[in-house]
């Protein structure tokens, strides 16, 4: 029963608005110029309940309503006209997401084509694995991405390919300046005997970087904002801090790089052997396993 103000002016209003989400609803493509006798038509004998701004209602119900108090048919047609556009609005957002999503997919195993039909020649060497995008809700895999390509229209393709070969030349050029940046900081790390190593990086643009690299038995992950000469120093200054944590060896008082001492060298230049163990800290309600160099004093042969 709809619950609609006994105010006429609210009244009337709600009736309009209430016939036209009930008419969309029995038919999105309703012709919102139709006369009221032609509303009437569609709304007799509805007696499904359907939920509206004012309740639960059926056509039947809005029908005699109309009857009864008339039909504001400019509310109806301005309401229905607004339904259709935010379902043409989200139609297009949905379709923009499928491009998106099938391009995000095709670009991970995919060669840079000249045309759409070289997509189609590529997927056949894809994975048998199957990734749910949960952004816009689409599942893509070897076993259904052809049949979506099908739907699209001929502006999706174009869309479609164009959007592939970006995102290729994008991450060959995320690879090539990532790689440029990891052989400096190996570069760094080695005069230390530190390990470094890029596992994520991405250049948003030239001023901001997403990035994810390992130093020593580190792992740092960040978004950086500054150039890439500016990322550069702050990674050095990383490996850096990471040469000055030391440990001393107990019987010749020598100086070691800690990443050293627990990854690379099993024993000190005195003799002294080098041991590493686990240990645990508890912090409130949750353990940490963290592991500590110690130093065996070396044995004497006869």
């Amino acid at each position: 029963m709809l619950q609609i103000s006994k105010d006429e002016y609210k009244r009337k209003k709600g009736i309009a608005i209430a016939t036209a989400q009930l008419l969309f609803h029995i038919d999105p493509d309703v012709n919102p110029d139709q006369s009221i006798n032609e509303f009437l038509r569609i709304l007799e004998n509805k007696k499904d309940l359907i939920t509206t701004t004012y309740g639960w209602t059926s056509g039947d119900e809005v029908a005699r309503l109309i009857l009864q108090e008339g039909l504001d048919t400019e509310e109806v047609k301005r309401r229905i006209l607004h339904y259709k556009s935010r379902r043409n609005l989200t139609s297009r957002k949905k379709h923009n997401e499928l491009k998106s999503t099938v391009a995000d997919y095709l670009s991970n195993y995919c060669q840079k084509s000249k045309t759409y039909e070289g997509l189609f020649d590529q997927i056949q060497f894809l994975p048998e694995t199957r990734i749910n995008y949960f952004g816009s809700g689409i599942e893509l895999g070897k076993d259904n991405i052809i049949n979506i390509m099908k739907t699209l229209t001929e502006q999706e393709k174009s869309d479609v390919l164009r959007d592939v070969n970006a995102r290729i030349d994008k991450r060959d050029a995320d690879n090539k300046l990532g790689n440029e940046l990891e052989k400096y900081l190996k570069d760094i790390g080695g005069k230390y005997g530190i390990d470094c190593y890029i596992d994520e990086f991405e250049c948003v643009n030239k001023h901001y970087y997403l990035i994810k690299v390992y130093i020593g038995n580190r792992g740092i992950l960040s978004d950086f904002n500054g150039t890439f000469l500016e990322l550069r120093d702050a990674m050095a200054k990383e490996i850096e801090l990471e040469a000055e944590d030391k440990v001393t060896c107990p019987y010749c008082g020598r100086k070691i790089v800690r990443f050293v001492a627990m990854n690379v060298i099993k024993n000190c230049e005195c003799g002294a052997r080098i041991v590493v163990s686990n240990y645990s800290v508890t912090k409130g309600s949750v353990i940490y396993m963290k592991r500590r160099v110690s130093f065996r004093k070396p044995v004497k042969s006869d």
